[in-house]
């Protein structure tokens, strides 16, 4: 990575020269030879070949393009059904899948494709590792477990789950492999664990992406593959022992969301999809889904822009999570200093800070960190505060006390207050007046709501509606649809079944075949008879609520802002911790976490990007009145996933050096004085001043 020194790293043992499933032969490492310099970077956990071009990019593909050092890791060979119902060699569509990645990664590199094969030795298996001959620092590591939909291999379906749940690695899975291939292996949830902390140790990540550990039950079901290796890569990131930024990304729901990416951005995803998509037969060209993936891309969980708050005596203290703990950065008298850990273990990346204390989720739970500074360390005291579902967000009320919000369980919103003895109220759940109906009362149904059935990597046979709303009118807002391969594709049935966007109700569920004449089926081939159409099933704002609140509080009372996917819903507090629903912001229609702030009156001022496009707009509320969106006149900072937030400035900070992980913060210390915090990729935190003309000097790091 940029600006850090190479790493060397050697006394890896590896075996002899070995063969992979693609044919290429390379030198293994040999036990106490010394490794190439190694710089630090990115690494990509994922389950299967494809995951990380479909949900990971174009952060994937910036850092690529950038000469950074990226490693992706594929737990899954991806064999999936083939050879089942065709004539098709499991075998030879890995090693196809795997040249597609190839193809892939070569034309984000901007290289000729050529890769050699090295083996990795961890433990008592060997990890099979692809290197880019003519950009050394980008490699495909993979461990060939079997693919959760393969019901052929003796722990049968959800391999990857089985093992993920076996703590005590009391059962293995044998690799997707040929019977003498030096990676063949039967691994157990320790031997998968130890596999990734050596690849870590290895390539030295700054940043480890992976994918949703958490799937949000209100939309498309996800594959228990991507669970299960998001899972793995986050207890792997905590036994790697050095502090690195986790990102996860969300998956098959993405479907389920509005259009976010710019249209440059989604051309370039697609062109590069196409390289691995003429080597996988598996997929149509004509499903929808994989379509609408490449038009989108969100964080499972949105950082915010409320990570950094003035501590004792006005000084600035930032906080961040790196491997699932607590680190802060603070400023000092000449400067600033950190990082410093502050304890926790197994925490969510978002945060959130108000009245002294760090609050982020833990498992199923909120915690409070109230982080104390004594003997020239810093310690912090922390208090479990229940179950909480969704990122949080802090901010003072009336009494300069918090109040802490989150998405709750049901998709709406609760709350849970501070008095000033410092105990907390129960969690309470926000109202939202049920819409007024006619008096007919509607028949109960006779039976429950079936639960979504588990989705299929393959497409629908047919393509079928979208599921996002519908763009706006910008024509540059969605991209070409992906052109059709070359050659013909064999069509499979059973892609993930998603849930309706309020805006845009789906006559047809993706998943489902629209009902076309029988056909003969060609020879080899299984005949297939469409699925039965399901209901579509309608989510209620009330019920849509998404993770990106904000708020804004102080001796006027708290405003809150939750966005949902088609608007954005506002409360205002009452007495104590009771909070009134004031209805849906007119006008609105956000792309994801929005900000709130005041203006020099008072006033709240919502900005938010707008949904399909990357156009940011502002609409204000004077005297409980909105006015129009409208483009805000001062600059912002904006980041894909995160809520844009205004720099105070008409004259944007220069760039970073690097990119920064979630959405740089801008916050004013006890002397009036107006900073810029970032927490960038190589993990450090940097820091911009505002001077007194309103233009931000450059970055420098914190410590």
């Amino acid at each position: 990575m940029a600006g850090r020194p190479a790493r060397t790293i050697a006394g890896l043992a590896a075996a002899a020269t070995c063969a992979g499933l693609l044919g290429l032969t390379g030198p293994a490492r040999a036990a106490g030879q010394q490794a190439l310099p190694v710089q630090a970077g990115f690494v990509q956990v994922v389950a299967h070949p494809d995951d990380d071009l479909l949900f990971m990019s174009p952060d994937l593909a910036n850092d690529i393009r950038r000469g950074e050092a990226v490693t992706t890791v594929v737990l899954s060979a991806g064999e999936g059904h083939a050879g089942m119902g065709d004539a098709h060699d499991p075998l030879a569509y890995v090693a196809q899948r795997r040249q597609g990645l190839h193809s892939a990664y070569a034309a984000m590199a901007g290289v000729t494709d050529g890769w050699r094969v090295e083996t990795v030795r961890s433990g008592r298996v060997n990890i099979e590792v692809h290197t880019l001959t003519a950009r050394p620092n980008i490699h495909l590591a993979f461990l060939s477990l079997p693919d959760g939909r393969d019901p052929r291999v003796h722990v049968g379906r959800r391999a990857i789950a089985q093992l993920r749940a076996d703590r005590r690695s009391a059962k293995c899975s044998p690799t997707v492999t040929p019977p003498l291939s030096p990676y063949a292996h039967c691994y157990t949830h320790a031997d998968v664990v130890r596999a990734l902390v050596t690849l870590f140790t290895l390539y030295r990540p700054t940043v480890v992406r992976t994918q949703d550990p958490s799937p949000d039950r209100r939309y498309t079901t996800d594959h228990t593959d991507h669970r299960a290796t998001a899972q793995f890569a986050t207890e792997a990131v905590a036994a790697y022992g050095r502090p690195v930024a986790q990102v996860d990304y969300r998956d098959y729901n993405l479907g389920d969301t509005p259009v976010n990416l710019r249209r440059t951005e989604s051309a370039a995803k697609q062109r590069v999809f196409a390289d691995y998509r003429a080597n996988d037969y598996r997929i149509n060209p004509e499903a929808r889904n994989f379509a609408s993936w490449q038009l989108r891309m969100r964080y499972r969980w949105p950082r915010g822009a409320s990570w950094t708050t003035r501590a004792a005596g006005g000084r600035l203290q930032a906080f961040a999570v790196l491997s699932g703990r607590l680190y802060t950065w603070w400023q000092t008298p000449t400067g600033w200093s950190g990082p410093a850990s502050l304890g926790g273990s197994g925490l969510a990346p978002s945060l959130t800070t108000a009245g002294g204390q760090v609050f982020a989720r833990r498992g199923g739970d909120l915690v409070a960190a109230r982080p104390r500074y004594a003997g020239g360390r810093w310690t912090a005291t922390w208090t479990d505060l229940g179950p909480a579902t969704g990122t949080p967000l802090a901010v003072p009320g009336r009494t300069g006390r918090p109040a802490v919000f989150v998405r709750d369980a049901k998709g709406g919103v609760s709350v849970k207050c501070q008095a000033t003895d410092g105990s907390w109220t129960p969690w309470r759940q926000l109202r939202v007046p049920a819409p007024k109906t006619a008096h007919r009362r509607a028949a109960k149904p006779s039976s429950p709501r079936p639960r979504p059935t588990a989705p299929s990597r393959t497409p629908s046979v047919s393509p079928t509606p979208s599921t996002t709303p519908t763009p706006s009118a910008t024509p540059s807002a969605r991209p070409p649809a992906l052109p059709p391969l070359p050659l013909p594709l064999p069509r499979k049935s059973g892609t993930p079944t998603p849930s309706t966007t309020p805006a845009t109700p789906r006559t047809t569920p993706r998943g489902t075949a629209s009902p076309r004449p029988t056909t003969t089926p060609s020879p080899g081939k299984k005949a297939t008879r469409a699925p039965a159409r399901k209901r579509p099933r309608v989510i209620p704002p009330a019920r849509d609520v998404q993770d990106g609140m904000d708020a804004v509080g102080g001796s006027a009372g708290i405003e809150l802002f939750a966005p949902t996917r088609t608007q954005v819903l506002q409360w205002r507090q009452g007495q104590g911790c009771s909070f009134a629903y004031a209805g849906a912001v007119p006008g609105v229609r956000p792309n994801g976490p929005v900000t709130a702030t005041r203006d020099a009156g008072g006033n709240p001022t919502l900005v938010y990007e707008e949904a399909d496009s990357t156009a940011i707009r502002q609409a204000k509320e004077t005297g409980r009145a909105w006015s129009g969106p409208a483009t805000p006149l001062r600059a912002v900072f904006h980041e894909t996933g995160e809520a844009p937030v205004p720099t105070g400035s008409r004259v944007p900070p220069p760039a970073l050096p690097l990119p920064a992980i979630g959405v740089p913060m801008v916050a004013t210390d006890g002397t009036g004085r107006v900073y810029a915090l970032a927490l960038a990729e190589d993990g450090r935190l940097y820091v911009s001043s505002r001077g007194p003309a309103g233009i931000y000097g450059p970055w420098s790091p914190a410590a």
